[in-house]
Formats: C-alpha cells, sequence, structure tokens
C-alpha cells in the first residue's frame, strides 16, 4: 500500500542566516526579536529535498535533518552554527503549523558532481550550544537567598540556557525543593540530576500517593517542558484528544476528517519483552542508601593499616524496595486497568532485578533534623522511596508501546495525549466490530517524526502507555 501523505499548503518558510546575525550569541536567547533578519538571510525553499523534524520526551532538544540539493554552492559559506528558520503548514492543522528555529551543528553525506551538491544539514535547537558551553555551580535550597529560584529547573533554564520565553511557567510542574550542591554540571545534567530526587507538590488523581517522583525535561514546538510522568499522563482536561483509527482493508473514508486520522501502518515493538522489563526493574526495584558518616584524621586509613583496624568508619545501609503491585496503586495513570495481569515474577519470593545506590544526605545538603520542612523530602527514608518510585515509574511508562504512521498533522507534538482505535482481530459480528482492549485506547506522544517532501507530509508517531482499559 502506497504511503499516504496530507499536502502541504505550503512549505511556508526554510531559510538560513550567515555573516553577523548568524554567528553564535552565548549570551542572548534566540528569540523572535534577533531571529533571521538583516541583509545575510537566505530562502533556500528551493534546494530542500526533504525535511525530517523530531521531538522525544527523552532528548532535551529538538532535532532536525535537512536535505539539500545545492546547485549554487551554498555549501561553501557554511562553516556551522548559521541559524535555519522552517516553517511547515499540514492540511489537517492549517491553524497550528510547525515554525522552529535551529543552530547547524553538522554538514553530512555530501556528494559532489558537476552540476550540484548533495548533503545533509544535521540542526539542533539553539540551547544545546548553550548547554555546552555553560556550567552550573553552586549551592541551591529552600531560603530567602533562593526565593528567585523555587522552581530550579525553570530558573536553570532560563538562566544558563537562556530559553527566554520558550521557558513557560505553565511548562514547568512546580517541585518540590531540594538542598543540594551543584559541581560545575551542564545545565541539562543538573536538571536530569533533581528528576528523581524531587516530588510533586500539587494536582494528581484520587488515588495519587504523595511520594509521586520520576520528572522529565524535554522541549517540543511549543518550548521547553519539566513534568512528572504522572502530570503526563493525566492530561489536561481543556486539551482536546485526537482519535486515529486504523481501519480494516478496503473500508473506504467517508470524510476528509477521516481520511486525516486514519492510521497507514502501525507496528507493536517489543510486544513481550520480559528481559527488558527485569533489567529496567518494573517488577521490583531495589535502592540501597548509604550514609557515611563525618570523617576525621582518626578514621582515615594510614599506609600501614590499608583500611585495616585503624580505620573505624561505619558505614550505614538502608535498602527500601519498590514492586510493580505497589507502583501502579500509587501513579496516576492514564487509564485504570494493569497493562498485564499476570507478570510471572513473584515480588515477594524473588530478589530485585534493579538496584541502585544512593549516599544519603548529610547536614550540608539538608536541614539539620533529616528534611526539608517546606516541601521535600522529610526523612532519609523518603529520599530511597523517591528514587525508587522514580525508577518503576520510568519503566511502567513504556509497558505497552506503539508505532504509527498518519498523514502529516504539524499540530501534534510530544507530551500529548492521543487515542488510537484499532478492531479486535476476531469478531463475531462484522457489523459490531470490537476494539482491541490492550492496544486501543489513550496513549502519550513519547516521540515524533516529521517526513516532509515535494509531494507532501507523514507523520510517525512513538506512542506509549502504563495500562488499559478495566474489563467490562
Amino acid at each position: 500500500m502506497a504511503e499516504r501523505r496530507a499536502k502541504i499548503v505550503e512549505l511556508n518558510e526554510a531559510s538560513i542566516a550567515f555573516g553577523e546575525e548568524g554567528r553564535m550569541k552565548w549570551s542572548e536567547p534566540l528569540s523572535p526579536k534577533n531571529r533571521l533578519k538583516g541583509d545575510n538571510v537566505f530562502d533556500i525553499g528551493d534546494l530542500v529535498a526533504s525535511i525530517e523534524y523530531y521531538e522525544s520526551i527523552d532528548s532535551p532538544f529538538l532535532r532536525c535533518d535537512i536535505a539539500i540539493v545545492d546547485s549554487i554552492d551554498l555549501y561553501k559559506q557554511i562553516r556551522g552554527k548559521e541559524i535555519v528558520k522552517i516553517k511547515i503548514t499540514s492540511e489537517s492543522s492549517n491553524e497550528d503549523p510547525l515554525e522552529v528555529i535551529f543552530r547547524v551543528f553538522k554538514m553530512g553525506s555530501f556528494i559532489k558532481n558537476e552540476r550540484a551538491a548533495m548533503y545533509i544539514l544535521h540542526l539542533v535547537s539553539h540551547e544545546a550550544f548553550l548547554n555546552e558551553a555553560n556550567r552550573v555551580f553552586g549551592a541551591f535550597g529552600p531560603c530567602e537567598k533562593h526565593k528567585d529560584k523555587e522552581n530550579l529547573p525553570r530558573f536553570i533554564a532560563k538562566e544558563y540556557l537562556k530559553a527566554g520565553e520558550k521557558a513557560k511557567t505553565k511548562n514547568f510542574e512546580k517541585p518540590s525543593k531540594v538542598c543540594f550542591s551543584c559541581p560545575n554540571w551542564r545545565p541539562y545534567d543538573t536538571i536530569a540530576y533533581l528528576s528523581d530526587k524531587v516530588l510533586r507538590q500539587e494536582g494528581g488523581t484520587g488515588k495519587r500517593s504523595n511520594m509521586q517522583s520520576g520528572f522529565l525535561f524535554y522541549e517540543n514546538k511549543h518550548g521547553f517542558h519539566y513534568k512528572s510522568i504522572d502530570r503526563l499522563c493525566e492530561g489536561n482536561e481543556n486539551d482536546e484528544i485526537k482519535t486515529y483509527t486504523y481501519m480494516q482493508s478496503g473500508v473506504e473514508t467517508k470524510t476528509a476528517v477521516e481520511e486525516y486520522f486514519k492510521i497507514e501502518t502501525i507496528t507493536f515493538p517489543d510486544k513481550v519483552n520480559h528481559l527488558e522489563k527485569l533489567r529496567t526493574g518494573l517488577y521490583k526495584t531495589s535502592v540501597l542508601g548509604v550514609s557515611v558518616p563525618s570523617l576525621g584524621l582518626t578514621h582515615l586509613p594510614t599506609a600501614s593499616s590499608s583500611g585495616g583496624e585503624n580505620n573505624t568508619t561505619e558505614v550505614k545501609r538502608k535498602n527500601f524496595e519498590t514492586t510493580f503491585e505497589s507502583i501502579f496503586d500509587k501513579a496516576s495513570t492514564i487509564d485504570t486497568g494493569r497493562p498485564f495481569q499476570d507478570t510471572g515474577f513473584d515480588s515477594k519470593a524473588q530478589a530485585a532485578t534493579r538496584f541502585k545506590l544512593r549516599v544519603m544526605p548529610t547536614w550540608i545538603h539538608q536541614p539539620a533534623g533529616g528534611g526539608d520542612p517546606e516541601g521535600g523530602t522529610r526523612t532519609y527514608l523518603d529520599t530511597l522511596s523517591v528514587s525508587s518510585y522514580a525508577t518503576a515509574r520510568y519503566a511502567l511508562l513504556n509497558a505497552i508501546q506503539l508505532t504509527i504512521v498518519v498523514p502529516g498533522n504539524t499540530a501534534l507534538a510530544v507530551g500529548e495525549l492521543v487515542k488510537v482505535s484499532i478492531p479486535a482481530s476476531k469478531t463475531e459480528n462484522k457489523n459490531d466490530v470490537k476494539q482491541d482492549r490492550v492496544y486501543s485506547g489513550k496513549y502519550l506522544i513519547a516521540g515524533l517524526k516529521h517526513v516532509y517532501r515535494k509531494d507532501g507530509i507523514t507523520t510517525t508517531l512513538y506512542l506509549t502507555k502504563d495500562s488499559i482499559r478495566e474489563d467490562k
């Protein structure tokens, strides 16, 4: 079957900036006020053979690959770091185009003949360069001095990534406060460090635990986001959830709208992979906390003792285990039914399959008394609980995965929910086709790829969910 492409209303813009406007500005965000202007901006729309645009909740930055057929020797001016802007509108989403700004970081697959040069411009978000160029160093904590840093991930995105308007307040879920010292890490590494150590502070479903953790920092067409997995799975009541339908062979759509939301191809990656579930700790995770007391000179090993009898340092350990059953009961899941009824894993009798080591916080990192009275973890044991929950929650999110190819839709973005309707393979009544209970339903868009060519655009959606519909 030929691949169905949504017709392009227009490749509204494909331009590149050289010279002064194309230089790296380390101290400024790449905002609309300084985007592609001046005499050194060129329209490259006629040179574009294809565009592949990527978003993922596992990636902090956008990525794009543009295939160029260059008959004007444009490549001779490209040195890297040039600004590229693209704007694409799909027929199914005229009012919500894909409009993004990138930096060139690499030119690849270069082929030259007597008439033209063919190559791929590899693009990434401007902030990816700033992530490599800047470092976060200093102490952070819940005190008056750090009042402007209460939402620490957003503060880092604005201060060090120069995210500007791309770091909207509404897109950053407010996590619990945390005390820690950052040892000159990259901005993204710092945000990632916090992701399994902070808690949700508001919202949640009726079964929500007050110990939900596991945050994701990612970028989509709307800017940067910092949200917990549970918040993403809850969705937004005000957002319309689009439904894509996989129709049986020979069934024709009746309207243009149905055609736009018809699934062209569908695949089931890793439909059953118990080894992966064991490795990721979905069934049972153990977090070992190690508490090392302050070391004095008398506690340090000497050359003669080699850490033996004269070394009186006591290392205290605490273990915290989390099972699939306990995590599912605490999580805010997309649906209410468990993704698999029988895991084949006896969580009570069998040992954990994923182990994590955590150094317990000391008075240097936490207030006296062992916790943060203003919304952080309350006890040392909570530190292990939060980390264990986050590890298992990441694994649970990927319990059921689906990849679909649909007519191009530039309105879609990762972190949003969509519905998928798939007919059951076995049906008793052809006039009453039942839906597949496991694979139909709501999914989180974990990744997407728009592929533009002259004849149209397709969108590949990488979907994931942590639950299924309850038996009826």
